[in-house]
């Protein structure tokens, strides 16, 4: 069995959206061993967390209110056979189509897969300046192909819309049909197999639109043999 993380870190000063109300990740030190009272030398650090600046999945309540937040997914969404459809020809600003979609994962994908696009744009350009200004992004109807074919889980390592758009209609179809969307991934290139299981959890926050998750995708997973 090998293990392939394909979780970007959370981490002091890491880059993070350049808009005024996007809250930024950090850490306190709300106890050192210099000011442990009992003098037993702990360490307890308090985090700071906006769930979206790293590996997150986004509920439904993300975009529509009163709907499953992070907490009430069902965990079977990010746990199981996952394809993954290799985009990384996708350049700037590329949108991703259905009819790519179909030729990268089509003949692999089966109903209630975990679908995983691959263009290792987060691995070639995280922490430049512009990294939010030129990704390759899904289309609609990469969305729709995804909500045809019965997707359990959307996850990949662009960005999910078009930079600038001002209706965000990815997230919407698909968080509109309860599909979570498995943002900021990396590493996919490391894969061998075309069909891993991937196991992303939540963790389990209550009242939250998104949770950080640790991304694994497992090759030779023994219970599939």
């Amino acid at each position: 069995m090998r293990l392939i993380d394909i979780s970007l870190a959370y981490a002091e000063g890491m880059p993070s959206y350049a808009a005024a109300w996007y809250p930024r990740f950090g850490l306190r030190p709300a106890m050192t061993p210099a000011t442990d009272p009992t003098g037993l030398g702990r360490t307890f650090t308090q985090i700071l967390l906006n769930p979206h600046n790293a590996t997150h999945v986004d509920a439904p309540s993300h975009f529509f209110a009163g709907a499953t937040g992070a907490l009430e997914l069902p965990l079977a969404a990010g746990f199981g056979p996952a394809v993954i459809a290799d985009l990384s020809h996708k350049g700037a600003l590329e949108p991703i189509s259905g009819d790519d979609l179909e030729r990268a994962a089509g003949a692999d994908f089966r109903p209630g897969d975990r679908l995983l696009v691959a263009t290792r744009y987060l691995d070639r350009h995280w922490g430049e300046p512009d990294f939010w200004d030129r990704p390759p992004y899904l289309a609609p109807s990469a969305a729709a192909w995804a909500l045809e074919r019965g997707a359990a889980l959307v996850g990949l390592d662009c960005l999910t819309e078009e930079p600038g758009h001002p209706e965000m209609p990815v997230h919407r179809a698909l968080l509109g049909r309860g599909i979570p969307i498995l943002e900021y991934l990396c590493n996919l290139g490391a894969a061998g197999e075309r069909r891993p299981w991937l196991i992303a959890l939540p963790v389990k926050i209550a009242g939250v639109e998104a949770s950080p998750v640790r991304a694994v995708l497992v090759e030779d997973a023994p219970w599939t043999a």
